[in-house]
């Protein structure tokens, strides 16, 4: 049997608050289109379907039709919740898909009760350990949460060890075996900054250590983070993220998203290859004077450009200025020595909020904000405040 191993869609995710839906669209389109000239059988998604879990209904529109043209071409889907996705929406969804082959896993099943799905196909019999994101308070209980922070790790690792080794033991003798599962392994390769993840160690946040996973299945479809990458270190040798479909944000600049092809026949080890995706735009970051950075931004084409600007201080209406000459342009940051304006020895904590919001947007922006955004945070901070007040 052939599969096709994606992650990571988070639909719905905006750029700097631009819309991404036909970039979405266009990808989603494309892994349709690899599935049906590949002959793939099984499309498997390692999580994160949504980027939030109340999605638009524009983020829905984008699924559905994915699956839509997936079904009408006989290639049957299994998708997982991640840590992003709303896993009771994606029960409901699963309930009436189950009819039309996609088979949706949102919550954590025993082996016996539905944690494997089968799917057969010419002949052959796939068997599929399906394993969700499991948040931590699943893993421990009230007591462990109560534990010193290192021993709540190590509890948190053995219990998701503990979930990946029980269901890869209801794997039945001549099928092909297969587990996807949405995530941390320690030590993969992570984005640093700007919305992606960041680089992952055991000792800094909950995850799993790659010697940890099981051996069991010939591959392991992994989703979460979103640098495609092979886990050389698993135990069976044949693991690996498939990534995020589109560059989702500055910490995924250069990163080719791909998916990953599997052909798999029972007993034996998988074939498998990378294929790009080709559909997105490209993330870039521009750095240099006003004029630089509009003379290289005209050779950026269609990529989101994030422009760090020289400056030898705040200008009001620059990173208008640049916004308007680079069509581009989503982010804007300054770059300027910040010695004679770091605050001296102002105590931060003495500020007022609208003080420090003051400060903050001007290092951002580079200009004062305007009455109308100033009048906005005072509404908000006056409604937090009034929240405060009247909280129990």
């Amino acid at each position: 049997m052939r599969f096709l191993h994606s992650a990571d869609w988070h639909l719905g995710r905006q750029i700097r608050g631009k819309s991404r839906a036909a970039e979405f669209e266009a990808v989603l389109s494309e892994i349709v289109e690899i599935a049906v000239a590949e002959r793939v059988d099984v499309l498997l998604v390692a999580g994160d379907i949504w980027d939030s879990a109340s999605p638009s209904p524009d983020a829905d529109r984008l699924l559905f039709g994915a699956l839509r043209e997936l079904i009408g071409h006989g290639i049957e889907a299994v998708l997982i919740a991640g840590n992003h996705d709303s896993p009771r929406k994606l029960d409901a969804i699963g309930r009436l898909s189950e009819l039309l082959n996609v088979h949706a896993q949102a919550f954590v099943r025993p082996k016996d009760a539905g944690g494997i799905v089968t799917i057969e196909r010419g002949g052959e019999r796939a068997e599929i350990a399906a394993i969700p994101w499991v948040p931590d308070g699943r893993a421990l209980n009230a007591i462990e949460i109560l534990a010193e922070e290192h021993e709540a790790r190590g509890m948190y690792q053995d219990s998701v060890e503990a979930i990946y080794s029980h269901m890869v033991q209801g794997y039945t003798p001549g099928a092909i075996h297969l587990l996807t599962g949405h995530v941390f392994v320690d030590g993969a390769l992570l984005a640093t900054v700007d919305g992606s993840e960041r680089r992952l160690h055991i000792d800094r946040a909950y995850g799993l250590d790659a010697a940890r996973l099981p051996s069991t299945p010939q591959y392991l479809a992994l989703g979460h983070i979103h640098h495609p990458q092979e886990l050389r270190d698993a135990p069976n040798g044949a693991a690996a993220y498939a990534g995020s479909i589109l560059q989702l944000d500055f910490g995924e600049i250069g990163q080719q998203k791909v998916v990953r092809l599997i052909d798999a026949e029972p007993g034996r080890p998988v074939e498998q290859r990378a294929i790009p995706l080709t559909r997105g735009r490209a993330l870039v970051e521009l750095r240099g004077t006003l004029d630089e950075v509009v003379a290289t931004g005209a050779e950026a084409g269609d990529a989101y450009i994030r422009a760090v600007l020289n400056v030898t201080s705040p200008e009001p209406g620059l990173a208008q200025r640049v916004r308007d000459a680079v069509p581009g342009v989503v982010d804007v940051r300054l770059d300027y020595d910040r010695s004679e304006d770091d605050g001296g020895d102002i105590d931060f904590a003495d500020l007022a909020p609208e003080e420090l919001f003051v400060r903050y947007f001007q290092r951002q922006h580079g200009a004062e904000p305007s009455v109308e955004l100033l009048a906005l945070f005072r509404e908000l901070v006056g409604e937090a405040a009034g929240e405060a007040v009247s909280a129990p």
